[in-house]
């Protein structure tokens, strides 16, 4: 479960604490898409990877230790997983 350090502090404080593992991550990304990347720059390619952490989406299409990083990145998971299942609940009979 959620520690329950990440239950006390804001959500913006809890990220303080797994900083480093997010600067790697960016460090990481932005050298594995390096082409990509010079098409619109490394400022905006960190502004869009941070937002993306803050919205929760970071965590789409990544690797399961990423995801079990850290207690932002296991709620992310959560969030984004029970709004595709409530939508596919909400429309299993339609879809079978």
């Amino acid at each position: 479960g959620l520690s329950g350090k990440s239950l006390l502090f804001p959500p913006w404080q809890v990220l303080d604490l797994h900083v480093l593992t997010y600067m790697e991550d960016a460090v990481s990304q932005l050298l594995e898409n390096r082409e990509d990347i010079s098409q619109y720059g490394i400022a905006r390619f960190f502004t869009e990877y941070f937002n993306s952490v803050r919205q929760g989406t970071h965590i789409l299409f990544r690797e399961f230790s990423f995801v079990q990083a850290t207690p932002h990145n296991r709620a992310s998971f959560l969030r984004t997983f029970w709004r595709c299942f409530r939508t596919v609940g909400k429309n299993g009979g339609r879809m079978l």
